[in-house]
């Protein structure tokens, strides 16, 4: 960690005045990065949203850069295209303006060097994997450069497909570059950082730089028994009694986001002024709803979990929470986003229909868990079919494959015996048709089945498998992605509220190029949609916070709670006198 007696300016000469000039000075997880990044050490740091982690790693790292007169590169790994359109947005510029460092951005939407071999790079685990396997002379001079690779918001990775495939993924530029990559990875909402460091095959001697500050968070539940009236009369008291000026609700669902915008934006306090962001829209569409709500003085933005991930929509005076998230995780991402430049948090949960007392308990749970800093564990889940996917992966990359080769690259992770899978998983591949014998014995090609995922695009992801999806046009202007299971609920003629807009249905194009032909609607009759998703999960974490605030609370007397008004302390007695009728049989 970064010695007080040096000064960051003598350790960064090259990037501090870019980075900082314009502060005061730096927060404490900036100064003490600086060291074990010129160091070279691996790194995991754990700070609060908005605290400047991504500075920190990114001005010492391009330093590095800088110092080698540009003979080592850098990967920056995010778990969205909208985070890595953010960043660049923020940082291209500059970077090339002030250092001469070029940014580039690789992604399913976007693909943007800046002339010349990129210094560093903004890319997702899905599109390092194609970049990996690419013929590309450039792409594969830029890959055997990289000497740092930085994964931001790398908690939605952790003991998930695509964070496997990420590890994966390391593993082989590891063994292509014939030296350790330094590994970086930042979150605000880690449960267990050794875990993270373990999961992605950090060096024994890495650096852990953990933020303890937490910012004080303001709580107020609602009840509401009309969503809508209701709804447009509790953002009428926010704008007016509370003097909010920008609001940020998210919602558990598109369909959900879709109904909210589309009453707040046509009456009540926020009329005109209310945005919709989810990720069916088009990538353009979402650029736009970033940037206006960054720059707006008022507005409300009606969001599914797309905001949660550090992209900067400016100041935010409060959160609504529509109905709780599923994770502690993602509920101190949400509320994160409020105040940013504030010490405080202002929330607002909102409870409704018939299970809005279960709401009201996972609320009080998952608030009483952030405040006790404890997130949910991921689960060291057995990943096979990431290792299914890495071994067509690497038949891309090299064209013909042997179960040795695979076995000597594939050893093992940490946390999971590779060695023993590969030799069942390369007998299935062979007798499911993705890989075919060659007239050299032990060498294999791809086979059909392979090359029917290669024409799909479908070898490098490791997403589940989604419906088909329908380009919904309106006039001549394509503005979203639908899935088949929406495009059925719909005909010719219906009214139906979509990606933020009234529109009547004029042609559904089931043929190949699989369209939704529509215009501009006025009258207000819309068919309701339904959108399929997961559903509801609750931890086990959470519902055991749950039970903790059923038996620390006592029904004649509830504490004054500020955040709990008149219907919402009704709710919580309720919920009390249901546990209190409950009966528990022996076997439990």
């Amino acid at each position: 960690m970064s010695s007080p007696d040096i000064s960051p300016l003598l350790l960064l000469p090259n990037t501090f005045r870019v980075f900082y000039g314009s502060f005061a000075g730096l927060h404490r997880i900036q100064q003490q990065a600086i060291e074990p990044v010129l160091a070279n050490r691996d790194l995991i740091i754990q700070s609060a949203t908005g605290s400047g982690k991504t500075e920190a790693v990114l001005a010492p790292c391009l330093e590095r850069i800088i110092a080698a007169n540009r003979s080592r590169a850098a990967l920056y790994i995010v778990p969205t295209r909208a985070l890595a359109f953010d960043i660049r947005r923020r940082f291209a510029g500059v970077l090339k303006e002030r250092l001469g460092v070029r940014l580039a951005i690789r992604t399913g939407d976007m693909k943007a060097g800046g002339g010349g071999r990129p210094d560093i790079m903004l890319t997702t685990p899905e599109s390092l994997d194609v970049m990996i396997g690419s013929a590309n002379k450039d792409l594969q001079a830029f890959l055997l450069h990289v000497r740092s690779i930085i994964i931001d918001e790398v908690h939605p990775l952790v003991h998930q497909y695509r964070g496997r495939q990420l590890a994966y993924l390391m593993q082989r530029l590891e063994r292509r570059i014939a030296q350790p990559l330094q590994k970086i990875a930042l979150s605000a909402t880690i449960a267990d950082p050794i875990d993270v460091c373990r999961f992605l095959h950090f060096k024994p001697d890495f650096v852990l730089l953990t933020d303890n500050v937490r910012r004080q968070i303001y709580s107020r539940f609602i009840h509401l028994k009309d969503d809508e009236d209701e709804l447009i009369n509790l953002l009428a008291d926010l704008a007016g009694e509370w003097e909010y000026r920008k609001i940020l609700i998210f919602a558990n669902s598109r369909g959900r986001c879709d109904k909210i915008f589309g009453l707040l934006n046509r009456q009540g306090a926020f009329k005109g002024m209310a945005l919709l962001h989810y990720s069916n829209l088009n990538t353009r569409e979402r650029q736009t709803v970033e940037q206006r709500f960054r720059r707006q003085d008022r507005s409300v933005c009606v969001a599914t979990s797309t905001l949660e991930l550090g992209i900067d929509v400016g100041d935010v005076d409060a959160v609504l929470l529509f109905e709780p998230p599923d994770s502690v995780s993602a509920f101190l991402q949400r509320i994160g986003r409020a105040n940013r430049r504030q010490d405080a948090i202002h929330f607002w949960g909102i409870c409704r229909g018939g299970r809005a007392g279960e709401q009201l308990l996972r609320f009080l749970a998952l608030l009483r868990l952030a405040e006790q800093g404890r997130i949910e564990r991921g689960l060291s889940d057995h990943m096979p079919s990431v290792l299914s996917q890495q071994v067509i992966s690497c038949l891309y990359e090299k064209k013909r494959l042997s179960l040795a080769a695979l076995q000597e690259l594939f050893p093992s992770l940490p946390d999971e015996e590779a060695g023993p899978e590969i030799q069942k998983i390369f007998s299935s591949l062979i007798k499911k048709n993705w890989l075919q014998k060659t007239a050299v014995n032990g060498l294999y090609r791809g086979g059909y089945q392979y090359w029917q995922a290669l024409l799909e695009y479908r070898i490098w992801s490791n997403f589940p498998e989604n419906e088909d999806q329908y380009q919904l046009l309106v006039g001549d202007k394509s503005v979203a992605d639908i899935p088949k299971s929406v495009v059925r609920q719909i005909e010719p003629g219906d009214r139906v509220l979509l990606a933020g807009r009234r529109l009547r249905i004029l042609w559904i194009d089931d043929g190949e190029l699989k369209r939704v032909i529509t215009e501009p609607a006025r009258r207000l009759d819309d068919k309701e949609l339904f959108w399929l998703g997961k559903g509801s999960h609750v931890s086990y974490e959470v519902a055991r916070a749950m039970r903790m605030v059923l038996k620390s609370t006592n029904e004649k007397e509830i504490p004054p709670t500020p955040g709990l008004f008149a219907r919402s302390r009704e709710l919580l007695r309720q919920e009390l006198e249901k546990d209190a009728r409950a009966v528990v049989l022996d076997n439990g």
